[in-house]
């Protein structure tokens, strides 16, 4: 085969990669926004219902016998107007959690959606207290918040995506959720129309890469080979090969721009042999730049520990979806806050979090953004709880200690797993520190040496030396005993540059 014809097998398939690639961003791109807005109006539409039904009625309802009461014919009829205020909505219907289960309160009236002129078993309402079997992750989101399935879901009744809403007595508290089902047909049907108009964009796409790719074959042609067989030898990794930028303006160009490429992938080849292992962005930038001896060496650093209390007791009282769902909202916020002053997050166990400010990134009066930073993830956790809407059983309260001191930072592992962090006396400590603020009956604890770095009015009260828990050593420890205004203080501190 003439090369002029591999040329151009070559390139129309790499026009025709970068077409389908193209199209594909933007068609996933359009669903997704298409997704996104369905949602919206499903969770949209269930917040509205939510607050015209009755939660104190609600939780009445819990007998079948129940079915023919004036209370539950009332929100029964609700439950049809409201499925009827659109074409695409199919049912409306409430729920309870009991006991780590979901099931029916009143579901939406007997109706023949098929409209074959007979109600069938499945177009009943379910009776009172009736089981809905393996509940998706959004429909256990929405006893505690607005929630629509992420895709479509598929029960007994056919595939369906859903919004879902928390339902609330008189005293605010979540009794149940509504649910409202949109039929997919809808979704569907939508989908389709902008799959009709990628594929068209993709033929059009296609004649014209056809075109230019003929031209190019017919205008590029020796020097190819040079530069197919210094490809393939990149391709099998090796970066040795460079091509002569000599002859044509055009050759030089691609010489030169070959011998870029192939530098630039050596370099990349050698951060990723020795570093790729090595896990957090700024410890790895910043090790490459000052070319840190791995294995491990001492440096002095502040250390934040937090912890969440009560977190068995969640643990006994959430369905698991629900429990990783809520971990995940929580680690996600303290990460956000330590990030936002200058902390770097060297490991997570469970639900605590080890942090560390100074190391490898220098920062600029590090205790000072430890102390921000604690008193900031002490009140993004307190945020939170109202941001979820959490019931007093479930609420969650976290604990942080401070403490500044040698560590030992390198990485640990084996050549073929290694982990950067930080380790030593000082790990311990301030682990001990987060564990005295429960008899002490605070939500932050510093060690003196983390305080003897911060000038007065700092906020923190000494209350003496204390014992260690699980330790010989005693240590002087200080409390924050000031109110919300203090944790709520702070501004992004500077990071130093080395360079």
């Amino acid at each position: 085969m003439r090369l002029s014809v591999k040329l151009f097998l070559g390139i129309l398939l790499i026009a025709v990669m970068a077409s389908g690639a193209t199209g594909s961003y933007f068609y996933y791109q359009a669903r997704s926004a298409m997704l996104d807005s369905i949602r919206d109006q499903l969770k949209a539409t269930a917040k509205i219902a939510a607050m015209l039904v009755d939660g104190d009625i609600l939780r009445k309802l819990t007998e079948p016998e129940q079915a023919t009461s004036p209370e539950y014919l009332e929100i029964q009829e609700l439950m049809g107007i409201i499925a009827q205020t659109g074409q695409e909505y199919l049912f409306a219907y409430t729920m309870r959690l009991e006991h780590g289960q979901v099931r029916f309160i009143v579901d939406s009236p007997a109706h023949d959606d098929d409209g074959d002129g007979i109600i069938s078993e499945d177009e009943l309402p379910e009776p009172i207290g009736a089981l809905y079997p393996d509940p998706p992750i959004a429909l256990l989101q929405g006893f505690v918040r607005p929630s629509s399935d992420e895709r479509p879901h598929y029960d007994q009744w056919g595939a369906t995506m859903s919004g879902y809403a928390p339902i609330h007595d008189s005293a605010g508290r979540p009794v149940a959720l509504i649910g409202i089902d949109m039929t997919v047909a809808t979704v569907e049907g939508k989908l389709a129309a902008i799959r009709q108009a990628g594929l068209i964009s993709l033929f059009i796409a296609l004649v014209v890469a056809m075109g230019m790719s003929w031209y190019f074959s017919r205008s590029i042609f020796r020097p190819l080979g040079k530069l197919q067989h210094a490809l393939g030898k990149v391709g099998e990794g090796d970066y040795s090969q460079r091509l002569d930028e000599s002859g044509p303006r055009e050759i030089v160009a691609s010489a030169r721009s070959y011998n870029a490429m192939v530098t630039e992938l050596r370099e990349k080849a050698l951060m990723k042999n020795s570093l790729g292992k090595i896990l957090g962005t700024e410890a790895m930038e910043h090790l490459l730049k000052n070319r840190l001896e791995l294995g491990g060496e001492m440096h002095n650093a502040t250390l934040l520990v937090c912890d969440l209390r009560g977190f068995s007791r969640l643990c006994q009282k959430l369905p698991p979806k629900l429990l990783v769902g809520l971990l995940n909202d929580y680690l996600t916020a303290m990460v956000e806050v330590i990030q936002h002053h200058g902390g770097i997050v060297d490991k997570f166990v469970g639900d605590m979090v080890l942090a560390v400010f100074g190391h490898p990134v220098p920062l600029e009066q590090e205790h000072h953004a430890a102390l921000k930073a604690a008193k900031a993830m002490v009140a993004r956790c307190d945020e939170l709880n109202e941001q979820l809407r959490l019931g007093p059983d479930l609420r969650l309260r976290n604990s942080i200690g401070l403490h500044s001191g040698p560590v030992l930072a390198g990485n640990i592992g084996s050549p073929e797993r290694m982990e950067y962090t930080v380790m030593g006396h000082a790990v311990n400590v301030v682990s001990r520190i987060e564990r005295l603020t429960r008899p002490l009956d605070v939500r932050i604890a510093a060690s003196v040496d983390f305080t003897l770095n911060h000038d007065k009015g700092h906020g923190l009260t000494s209350v003496g030396m204390r014992p260690l828990p699980g330790m010989d050593d005693e240590l002087e420890i200080y409390v924050l005993q000031g109110g919300d205004e203090e944790t709520r203080s702070g501004l992004r501190p500077t990071v130093k540059s080395d360079g």
